[in-house]
């Protein structure tokens, strides 16, 4: 996903903070220790708003009751982080890690915090819901002082809610609830697609298939669309929502397991950590995006290797983009960081602006009342999403002519500045 060439830029990840809610985390990992926010050093190691554990009892669906170390190693309501399975640790593995020979993760200098949600591979709509809450506001170790300041900027989501854990039709509301809020408190919700392939119409679980969740199919190592790799359009609420929204390597991949250990694992579990280090990249490259979930995702669709297939799936051909198949197509990093560098959020352009700028609406050319400004006016225009999409230079203390033909009709933002001073605002375009 030439990664390798965003770390050459100089962005790695540094200043973002990741997240997961899995089977836990092996903290002491070589690829992971030092990344996690709660190490500070070999001797001083702080786990409160870093971990949490949602697993307060034993899941039924084990058959057994007995807490050991080889029944249940992690025990319940561990206030350290631990993995009694390795798939969480190899996600976050993909995310950040790197021990100086294994470079296995995405943004290896982004720091991770984590949620246990499962007990041995099993969980339930109210462990994951709880991690999707203390993931949104990170609380203590007892459980208090939630501080939403110190939640993850991007965080994944590996996990499927089967009806036999609990989820079905009957409560995908509330948890649908609970992405949404997630999502609009800033923070991007990654979700692995499932491993239901290769019908169309198998993107069915709690979480993948809803709108503001950010949905991760799997691909092959020939950059193909895995077998597994469950499929849209949505079926299983009736919206028929074209689902995956992008994807990512998930065969093959290998990453760090429990016990200092490296491994290959393969499934959507595995695509969804490659995107969430897209993230932290996008946001290490252009720290104004943090927060700013739907340019981000945006960014990520535009850049993205365009995929097609001859699978047709719902009424969307699989030779159209984006399809049922690939979503936007495969995530490449050097290019999401590439458009994330020309792009400023929208809440920094949308400002009441003294210049008179007309006509507004305009179709192809705008003409702007510089009297106010000497000299040379340095001029911008972005689109609705931050995307700098036409710049030049005006003289100052006259009135000047911009040309900006063959857009699109919508909202555009301007911005305009000399030695002095600067102006911003918003126009329409139709």
């Amino acid at each position: 996903i030439r990664a390798d060439q965003v770390w050459e830029m100089g962005f790695t990840g540094q200043s973002v903070v990741v997240g997961g809610q899995d089977t836990g985390y092996d903290w002491e990992h070589p690829a992971l220790k030092t990344k996690y926010r709660g190490y500070i050093d070999e001797t001083n190691v702080d786990h409160n708003y870093n971990w949490h554990d949602a697993i307060h009892e034993i899941d039924s669906l084990h058959n057994d009751s007995i807490i050991s170390p080889t029944n249940n190693p992690c025990g319940l309501d561990a206030d350290v982080p631990c993995d009694d399975n390795s798939h969480g640790t190899h996600t976050m593995g993909t995310m950040v890690g790197s021990d100086g020979e294994n470079q296995i993760g995405v943004a290896p200098d982004a720091k991770w915090v984590g949620c246990r949600n499962m007990e041995r591979g099993w969980g339930s709509p109210a462990s994951y819901i709880e991690c999707f809450e203390w993931l949104m506001a990170p609380t203590d170790l007892s459980n208090e002082n939630p501080n939403p300041s110190l939640s993850p900027h991007v965080f994944a989501n590996s996990w499927s809610c089967p009806p036999v854990e609990g989820c079905d039709t009957s409560n995908f509301s509330v948890m649908e609830t609970v992405v949404n809020n997630i999502k609009s408190s800033g923070i991007v919700v990654v979700v692995s697609a499932g491993n239901s392939g290769n019908e169309c119409s198998t993107v069915s679980t709690p979480a993948s298939i809803f709108e503001n969740s950010f949905t991760v199919g799997a691909t092959r190592m020939n950059d193909t669309i895995a077998g597994f790799s469950s499929r849209g359009p949505v079926l299983v609420d009736g919206s028929m929502r074209m689902k995956p929204d992008i994807s990512a390597p998930g065969h093959r991949v290998r990453s760090s397991v429990l016990d200092g250990g490296y491994s290959t694992f393969s499934g959507t579990s595995m695509a969804g950590p490659h995107v969430v280090g897209v993230v932290a990249l996008i946001i290490s490259a252009n720290a104004q995006l943090a927060g700013q979930v739907d340019v981000i995702e945006d960014i990520i669709r535009q850049s993205a290797v365009a995929k097609t297939t001859d699978q047709d799936c719902g009424n969307t051909p699989g030779t159209a983009v984006p399809n049922n198949t690939y979503g936007h197509g495969r995530i490449d990093a050097l290019a999401a960081v590439e458009l994330a560098l020309t792009v400023t959020p929208t809440e920094d352009l949308s400002q009441v602006s003294p210049i008179t700028v007309y006509p507004n609406p305009f179709k192809d050319v705008l003409h702007f009342d510089l009297m106010q400004l000497n000299g040379t006016v340095d001029v911008t225009i972005f689109n609705n999403t931050g995307q700098l999409i036409r710049q030049g230079q005006l003289e100052g203390s006259t009135t000047q002519t911009l040309t900006v033909p063959h857009l699109s009709n919508g909202i555009y933002f301007y911005h305009l500045k000399n030695k002095t001073a600067e102006y911003r605002g918003k126009i329409i375009r139709q």
